[in-house]
């Protein structure tokens, strides 16, 4: 496997981070649980991604 550059790593992570509170942002806003899920996972996304990054 192919090590990730670490800076598309980080710019990945905050990008999923950013559409995480997004998506809970309009959760909140529509009342809609449904986006709850979706932000749950894209700010789990973006917190391993900052992490991998880190790490590399």
């Amino acid at each position: 496997m192919k090590p990730q550059n670490p800076k598309q790593l980080r710019g990945a992570g905050i990008a999923f981070l950013g559409a995480g509170v997004a998506f809970s942002a309009a959760a909140l806003a529509a009342g809609q649980a449904a986006f709850i899920g979706v932000a749950t996972s894209f700010i789990a996304l973006g917190v391993v991604f900052l992490a991998r990054a880190r790490r590399g």
